[in-house]
């Protein structure tokens, strides 16, 4: 992962960690244009074999320093963080680094043991075998105590188990320091205690690991090593759980007998104000006792140099797996889940199908008789709306959550953005096919439409761009948008482009401010393409059973319409410039989103 320049993160490639120390660390957001400080220069260490409780008040910056120490939160980050006292190359640091973040985003779908052997299969090289994959997922299972839901959907298990199963998905790649934002939240105590335990355990085997937690009852709060208390952005205390109450004593602070001592110490970190005199004595203290223990690590004349843009810069981000892989992994999972989401298949399929026959039964045999021209007219229009609207709002409405998963996968190095993009581009396009197939198929000869192949065949292809054109217009605004707007979003933006389509009004009538934007609305070419396969390239006269029938000749319609003097083969191209657009729109918002989110 590509820190910000500002940050300095240095390490040497290391089997065996024993601390991690971050000196002078600062984290600034910008609100409204004033920047506000979070973190204030704290500096500290975490011992490896050791489990350690970052608590403090709300708003005292327990997220950001894990943000920021685990390297998710890079913009607006500055100091050094070193391992083993030592410098350390940013790209190394990121290979030695778990984060569990307050809400970790899982794909619903996926079962948990498909869950943690596709993390298997991206976060291990190809040099490890399948039979040594299936046993780290077994072990992962068997420690966190997942037997009873492996083949559980993650959509129907408990809070309890969605937080250990994050925990897993970590421990695929056997980091060395781990980072766990408030994993008790939304848990009761046995199950509280149960996460905390297994926390525990992961540091007995030797690594470093940190936890963000939110008021621990007295039982909980025995299980950790360490403690380190932040308030108001800097650091109250730092030290063994034995040590705090005397720590806290000698600075005027006396806690009642039998009272729990995270409580204590929440109470004193949160009354800040009313006894400013002691708490800065306690800070003072704590910050020189920190400086003394970090002091000589590194070269102080650096400190503050922007040595990681020396150091980091120009190094390419390498992940376990070769891109194509990645794409293939991708593409299988992809396809799994959107087999299994009810929304994305069945109901999408049985949908098209449904309002194909609808369709096909209002419309019934209007396409080969010259006095319902105008109606077979109006038939295509409906054909176009239901497939761009039916494809489009499908997607908008299930790809943020995919988003939430990209982001935090592709921040653990586990794929390229171009991987993502690729696999699920492939992935959903079968289904939007096969949707859209069935759909003109049974519409098209209900309606009664000239039976001839190529016209069959043209008329396919128009509604197939339409639908590759709308589902990733949906992807897009899906990953432009949140999920509440995105629904509002399409129909708000795509309403417009119909009315330019040449059905509601020709062209001949429109204003002139308004015409240009007919070649900018893909419903133009979609509606036009349908029209031409369906009278031009010299169709026969139109049959008729009444006596006269303005429209007995195709011309006419073409005429009436103002296509005469389109090509149908204009209006694929059109409608591939507008998909090609929208794959570069695309990729360029996914890249955008890894952006926003440093």
């Amino acid at each position: 992962m590509n820190l910000d320049d500002t940050v300095e993160v240095v390490i040497p490639l290391v089997k065996t960690i024993t601390s991690l120390s971050f000196r002078n660390l600062s984290y600034s957001v910008n609100q409204r244009g004033n920047q506000k400080q979070i973190l204030k220069n704290i500096s500290g260490t975490f011992g490896s074999g050791r489990l350690t409780a970052v608590i403090g008040p709300s708003g005292g910056g327990k997220s950001s320093l894990m943000n920021a120490l685990s390297g998710f939160r890079t913009q607006g980050v500055k100091g050094r963080i070193l391992v083993n006292n030592e410098p350390v190359d940013p790209q190394k640091y990121r290979q030695l680094v778990a984060y569990t973040a307050q809400d970790v985003p899982l794909l619903p779908n996926i079962t948990v043991q498909e869950t943690l052997h596709f993390a298997a299969d991206l976060k291990l090289p190809s040099s490890v075998t399948g039979i040594h994959k299936t046993k780290i997922v077994n072990d992962i299972v068997a420690l966190l105590g997942l037997e009873k839901c492996i083949h559980n959907q993650v959509e129907v298990i408990s809070g309890g188990e969605r937080k250990r199963l994050s925990i897993g998905l970590e421990l695929v790649s056997n980091p060395k320091i781990m980072f766990f934002d408030e994993p008790t939240s939304g848990l009761d105590s046995v199950a509280s205690y149960q996460v905390v335990s297994h926390l525990k355990e992961l540091a007995k085997q030797g690594r470093c690991v940190v936890s963000a937690i939110h008021q621990p009852s007295s039982e909980l709060l025995e299980l950790f090593d360490d403690i380190y208390v932040l308030t108001d952005g800097r650091c109250m205390y730092q030290g063994t759980l034995v040590e705090m109450i005397p720590t806290l004593a000698e600075a005027g602070f006396l806690c009642p007998r039998y009272y729990n001592p995270a409580d204590f110490a929440l109470k004193i970190a949160s009354t800040v104000e009313s006894d400013p005199d002691k708490t800065s004595q306690l800070m003072k203290r704590m910050e020189s006792a920190t400086n003394e223990q970090l002091n000589g690590t590194h070269d102080e004349q650096h400190d503050g140099a922007n040595l990681l843009n020396e150091r980091g810069k120009g190094s390419s981000r390498q992940y376990p797996i070769s891109q194509f892989r990645q794409f293939l992994i991708l593409t299988r999972r992809t396809a799994l889940g959107t087999l299994r989401n009810l929304k994305l298949t069945r109901l999408r399929l049985m949908g098209h199908i449904l309002f194909g026959t609808i369709i096909g039964a209002v419309f019934y045999d209007v396409g080969d008789n010259g006095a319902k021209v105008l109606s077979n007219v109006g038939c295509l229009m409906m054909m176009l709306m239901f497939i761009v609207f039916s494809n489009a709002m499908t997607v908008v409405l299930t790809f943020p959550l995919e988003m939430s998963v990209f982001i935090r996968e592709h921040k653990s190095n586990c794929y390229s953005t171009v991987a993502y993009f690729c696999s699920k581009i492939v992935a959903d396009f079968p289904l939007m096919l096969s949707a859209v197939t069935c759909f003109q198929l049974i519409a098209y000869y209900l309606t009664g439409q000239l039976n001839e192949t190529n016209r069959v065949v043209m008329f396919w292809g128009i509604c197939a761009l339409m639908g590759w054109t709308a589902q990733m217009y949906g992807m897009v605004a899906g990953s432009i948008f949140a999920v509440d707007i995105s629904p509002f979003a399409v129909p708000s933006t795509v309403v417009p482009m119909i009315l330019f389509s040449g059905f509601f009004i020709r062209y001949s009538e429109l204003l002139s401010v308004f015409k240009p934007l007919t070649y900018v609305s893909p419903f133009r070419y979609g509606f036009e393409g349908l029209a031409l396969a369906t009278y031009g390239f010299n169709r026969t006269e139109i049959g008729c059973e009444e006596m006269f029938c303005y429209y007995r000749k195709s011309a006419k319609v073409l005429q009436m319409l103002e296509v005469d003097r389109s090509n149908y083969w204009i209006d694929v191209a059109g409608l591939g410039v507008w998909i090609f657009v929208l794959h570069v729109s695309l990729y360029v918002s996914l890249r955008c989103k890894l952006r926003w989110n440093k």
